[in-house]
């Protein structure tokens, strides 16, 4: 796993260990990793510094999100270390990695106006052409870091914004933050299938998939 730092892969991770599937855990941070558990391996190492022999296993969790990208984000990598998202990528694969879980943006394009959503959508299609046996990427909006008591307003609101949605073909919908923990139970849950090939989860999907957990009272995995 990479990028455990940010809003996605701290949740993520705590999932990882919680899960009954992953009895070995090796996580690449370039900062000091204060989470403990019995299967998981920090190695304290830059993207750039990654030994790609370490880049073993079944599974990549690619998680960089914003605070990776933009400026003056927690986590910002340097612009000359993007190339390295998709050289680790194939490393893992010339592993023996099977599958790529790998976090994007709702803005992601190879033509894109704002550089970084321009880069993640380069990685993006970088990565497609590695030929996992099975790739998953998500493409959320707004990530909300902490969870909130408000589930996007009452449902006077929720009426209200359904029917802008229908009249601006969901623009709402596909721009509404989400909660980084409905994102990373979404990455977990699709490893957990076991499905090859290409996947690609849309800002709108994982809407649906927030408000599916929500309206079962579901717990996060």
């Amino acid at each position: 796993m990479v990028g455990a730092e940010g809003f996605v892969g701290q949740h993520l991770l705590q999932y990882l260990l919680e899960h009954k599937r992953y009895s070995s855990i090796r996580v690449f941070s370039q900062r000091k990793n204060k989470v403990i558990g019995e299967s998981l391996e920090i190695v304290e190492q830059s993207i750039q510094e990654i030994d790609p022999n370490l880049l073993d296993g079944d599974d990549l969790f690619c998680c960089f999100d914003a605070s990776f990208f933009n400026a003056g984000g927690k986590y910002v990598l340097d612009k000359s270390h993007y190339k390295h998202i998709p050289i680790l990528a194939n490393a893992a694969h010339q592993n023996g990695v099977s599958q790529l879980l790998f976090l994007s943006t709702k803005s992601a394009h190879p033509d894109a106006l704002l550089f970084t959503h321009r880069v993640r959508g380069i990685i993006e299609e970088s990565i497609k052409k590695i030929n996992f046996w099975s790739t998953h990427i998500f493409r959320p909006s707004i990530l909300i870091g902490e969870s909130t008591d408000q589930n996007w307003g009452n449902k006077g609101a929720e009426f209200l914004g359904s029917k802008i949605d229908d009249l601006t073909g969901g623009w709402l919908k596909r721009n509404r933050p989400i909660e980084a923990s409905v994102v990373a139970t979404a990455m977990l849950e699709a490893a957990t299938r076991i499905e090859k090939g290409v996947h690609e989860y849309s800002s709108s999907w994982l809407q649906d998939y927030a408000s599916n957990i929500n309206s079962k009272g579901l717990t996060k995995l």
